[in-house]
């Protein structure tokens, strides 16, 4: 899945400064962002990640109520469905841009033979 650089980046950033007195979670988030950018597979429906494990294979479901043999309940499972969770608050919170505005305001720009044409220009 692909990600918003900037807001993962900031999530990522928010969540290390909240854990910061806790080593644990400072390692479970570090793993946490390693499982997220190179699963093959994960889905958020909002409240349950769903994320394929990069070392086994193995299909996480993580909701709420997840419990893992981690010790203190301290896990990347845990710590990457809380990312999710926080990344698509901020994604959803963020301005929204208008693309078909962006693209009005851009030069028209197309090939014609070895000569390029810039908004009528051919250059």
């Amino acid at each position: 899945m692909i990600l918003n650089t900037q807001i993962w980046q900031d999530t990522i950033n928010a969540a290390k400064a909240a854990a910061s007195t806790s080593p644990a979670w400072l390692r479970a988030i570090e793993r946490a962002v390693v499982e997220i950018e190179r699963s093959r597979y994960w889905s958020f429906d909002g409240d349950v990640l769903t994320i394929q494990s990069t070392t086994s294979s193995k299909l996480y479901r993580v909701g709420a109520d997840h419990t893992c043999e981690a010790k203190g309940g301290i896990c990347k499972h845990r710590a990457s469905r809380r990312l999710i969770q926080r990344y698509t608050e901020r994604l959803h919170a963020a301005p929204k841009t208008d693309s078909f505005a962006e693209r009005e305001r851009a030069p028209l720009i197309k090939r014609e033979g070895n000569a390029m044409i810039i908004d009528g220009w051919a250059v």
